[in-house]
């Protein structure tokens, strides 16, 4: 994701070397204004390669920018990303409109969760705050908005906080009228059974940041976009399958992917492993079968050793098939290359073993060594053959694990892997060209396995 950090620059600065803007261009405020104000704008938007997330937008006072803002966006990291829009200006100040506009101007959010109260004085909460909603409705028609009462302040006599129960009391009326949801952060604060304050009565401990963290989290979430519900895959492999796994290649994909069902990879891998060799591990906890027989999977995805014949693979192909029919799972087989000297001969060999596998058992076939033929093209230098592989050139680097993931993302969800997240250290061309490797693979295949 992209940050961008918008330090509070004093208004009059932005008419320096602006002679001819005359004095009718500043507010013309008839109450004294804070000595020093502070607003802090960090907008989080998509990256190119980045997951495909909604856009969700806190705009408050310094309890929101100092405190809830940082744990919110921890908590949404796999839901949205969370830009800010923190201030001390206070609702009925017309400069707070301005940079609400400025910030509505350059995103389009889902969600906006507003607050204020700390700031200000009850006049300008009832006669500012309908201005506020129309700003934000007007320049974000498409949100969903959702208002925070504000949060007490501890009192040195114990009892409540009566300024911040009257200026919530005075915002409640138009909320209501806007038909805005209401996430209650006052009664989280003034009805928990310990203090949540720091040392100064405003602001919050570890333990209040939390809470109010976690409450903004739950009240968000159900107004997010809904996914399908996520697949659950379970892959059983060797050493070719680590960098998919421990870098949630697919995982990531699938969080990318707008209107897509997220999926959860668990694996089943032990270097060196044929289909032969797990089978006949037995039947344990942490076996190829046991988990199979264990998870409630919706694809189960088989990974054979390189060296491979079509002797060596289909009849346990077809044992492991079985029992994961049985459970109500499919099966995927997938086809990795073959080590660097074996090309093109070892690549060919998978792909016509796995091939041969998909339509005898009427399974779908992750086709990767001939996504890598793609990639390369023909009569490849050894420089761009040894960009898809690991130092010893028997296994795949980055490269080579990310068009494996792409080709399995394809098969698993039936879309496209173009233009969806990529490790972010390759470079966008080179994402670019092995998504689209992958994806003419897979529907090559697709082709071939219904003739």
């Amino acid at each position: 994701m992209r940050i961008k950090t918008i330090p509070f620059v004093p208004a009059l600065l932005l008419f320096l070397g602006q002679p001819n803007l005359s004095a009718e261009n500043l507010y013309d405020y008839k109450k004294p204004r804070a000595t020093v104000e502070s607003t802090t704008i960090n907008l989080v938007t998509k990256l190119a390669n980045g997951a495909d997330l909604p856009l969700v937008l806190l705009i408050g006072d310094p309890i929101t920018a100092g405190r809830y803002s940082a744990g919110l966006s921890a908590a949404l990291k796999e839901h949205a990303y969370v830009s800010l829009l923190g201030t001390s200006k206070a609702v009925g100040d017309p400069a707070l409109l301005d940079e609400i506009r400025l910030v509505l101007r350059q995103n389009a959010y889902s969600i906006i969760h507003f607050s204020f109260g700390m700031h200000g004085d009850s006049e300008g909460m009832r006669d500012g705050l309908p201005d506020v909603i129309t700003t934000i409705q007007r320049h974000a028609p498409q949100a969903k908005l959702i208002w925070a009462p504000t949060t007490p302040r501890m009192q040195r006599d114990g009892g409540p906080d009566k300024d911040v129960i009257e200026k919530n009391s005075l915002a409640a009326d138009p909320i209501a009228k806007a038909g805005i949801p209401v996430d209650d952060l006052y009664t989280l604060v003034a009805k928990h059974p310990t203090k949540l304050w720091d040392a100064g009565g405003v602001h919050f401990t570890t333990e209040g940041t939390a809470l109010l963290s976690a409450q903004v989290a739950q009240t968000i979430l159900p107004f997010l976009p809904a996914r399908p519900k996520p697949l659950k895959v379970l892959m059983v492999g060797n050493s070719q399958c680590p960098l998919i796994i421990n870098n949630r290649l697919i995982e990531n994909l699938a969080v990318s992917d707008k209107g897509a069902a997220l999926i959860q990879i668990t694996g089943c891998i032990k270097g060196g492993s044929t289909l032969k060799t797990h089978w006949e591990a037995g039947t344990g906890p942490t076996t190829a079968r046991g988990m199979i027989a264990g998870g409630s999977w919706d694809f189960v995805v088989l990974q054979e050793i390189y060296a491979a014949t079509e002797a060596d693979m289909h009849p346990y192909a077809r044992q492991f098939h079985e029992l994961i029919k049985s459970g109500g799972a499919k099966t995927v087989f997938f086809g990795t290359a073959s080590i660097i000297r074996d090309y093109p001969q070892g690549f060919d060999r998978l792909h016509r073993i796995n091939l041969a596998a998909g339509k005898e058992l009427g399974s779908q076939v992750v086709d990767s060594s001939h996504a890598y033929f793609r990639y390369l093209g023909k009569e490849p230098s050894a420089e761009r053959m040894e960009s898809l592989f690991a130092k010893d050139k028997m296994h795949p680097g980055l490269w080579g694990s990310y068009i494996y993931a792409c080709g399995i993302y394809s098969v698993l969800s039936g879309r496209s892997p173009i233009g969806l997240a990529a490790p972010a250290d390759m470079p966008p061309d080179v994402a670019r060209a092995l998504q689209s490797a992958a994806w003419e693979q897979h529907q090559e295949t697709k082709a071939a396995l219904s003739r």
